[in-house]
């Protein structure tokens, strides 16, 4: 079934600023809540459907790619795909609803479980690349600085020996109930924070919070027809979650490096290559270069400025495996700047003869202009 546009979900325009993006998404997840419609199939997917075009629109990036390529777009960056339940929902939304009528009704967006375990975050890197990394593919080990699992407290947070303890005033359950009028009034638990359990000594190492800055070194596989401003989506390789919590993933952009030689238009290369007015005028055997080699070349007798020449499949592969784009050739025929005597003299032969039917075009043209010269004289005598 095709996804519905994101605004429409949401009810904004596409010039929607960020502050009427957020309360349009915390109006729609209020009325689609699962703690104010339990059981409710339809208004789970509907929820699921405003977070997961709120997570879309709230994001710079990938607003940007929805606007310009739609759900398409999106895919092919390995976005928008939705998310897994809803306490993904929670995890990675929860924030933005502090202080809201939601903290009031469901203790925090996640019924409590706010400072539970909750999702990593996601790290951006860009990669620069060469045309050759595009053609063949390629491997690249990157260093990033990412949050990562206490290695002395396997990430619990609690000192080597000893465990969190359940809190005793939730009972582990992370929220206390109270009654307000018709309301059953749920809050996060004011001792353990909505964790449902307490750390009564904390790991020395990462002060009680399960993760350390680390630096680490990772691998990337660079597909083969990637193109500048395509992401690379490596997952779970960004932050590692907190308190138990699923790892954040890594994004890396690719910038692909200006060839000395070649342009990339699409999957085709361009390569402009200067002959002489004698090769361009008798014709020419040509040694051009490719990604992969050397290629012979024939330039025909009376090739032009400008004209194109092709060598087939010698371009970029298609990064979606449609096959392989084209080298093109742009022959630039080079008037020469400094003349010896000699040469000179044998240019100032060739002008003086009569050499009109080998320019046509040249010819058409100045017959074009005594045409309309004519015409503008024939205008003056009758005015």
């Amino acid at each position: 079934m095709s996804k519905r546009d994101y605004y429409e979900v949401l009810g904004v325009s596409r010039d929607a600023s960020d502050s009427e993006v957020k309360k349009a998404y915390r109006e729609k997840a209020l009325k689609y809540h699962p703690d104010k419609n339990p059981g409710d199939a339809e208004a789970e997917a509907a929820f699921k459907e405003v977070s997961e075009a709120f997570e879309i629109l709230s994001d710079e990036e990938k607003k940007r790619l929805y606007d310009e390529h739609g759900h398409e777009g999106l895919s092919a960056q390995g976005f928008g795909g939705g998310f897994t339940d809803i306490n993904d929902i929670f995890s990675r939304f929860g924030d933005i609803f502090e202080g809201s009528l939601f903290e009031g009704l469901f203790g925090g967006m996640g019924g409590g479980q706010r400072e539970g375990p909750r999702r990593g975050r996601d790290l951006r890197i860009d990669l620069e690349i060469t045309l050759d990394d595009v053609l063949e593919g390629a491997q690249r080990k990157i260093e990033i600085k990412r949050r990562r699992d206490c290695g002395e407290c396997d990430g619990s947070g609690a000192e080597p020996g000893t465990e969190p303890q359940t809190c005793v005033q939730c009972q582990g359950m992370g929220r206390v109930e109270s009654s307000s009028g018709f309301f059953r009034v749920q809050r996060p638990c004011p001792r353990c924070h909505g964790g449902g359990s307490v750390i009564t000594t904390p790991c020395g190492a990462c002060e009680g919070e399960g993760r350390v800055a680390a630096s680490g070194e990772i691998e990337i596989d660079i597909p083969p027809g990637i193109h500048s401003g395509n992401q690379l989506r490596i997952p779970s390789q960004g932050d590692s979650g907190v308190k138990g919590g699923p790892a954040g993933d890594l994004y890396c952009r690719m910038a692909v490096r200006k060839h000395d030689l070649f342009e990339r238009m699409d999957n085709d290369l361009l390569l402009e290559v200067p002959v002489t007015f004698c090769d361009a005028a008798l014709g020419a055997e040509l040694t051009v270069p490719t990604l992969e080699g050397e290629e012979q070349l024939a330039i025909k007798p009376g090739t032009q400025s400008g004209e194109m020449l092709r060598i087939k499949r010698r371009g970029l592969p298609d990064l979606e495996g449609r096959g392989r784009g084209h080298q093109l050739v742009r022959i630039i025929v080079e008037t020469p700047r400094k003349l010896s005597g000699e040469t000179k003299e044998l240019y100032k032969q060739i002008r003086e003869l009569n050499f009109e039917n080998e320019h046509p075009a040249r010819q058409s043209f100045l017959d074009r202009i005594k045409d309309y010269l004519k015409g503008g004289s024939r205008e003056a005598e009758e005015s």
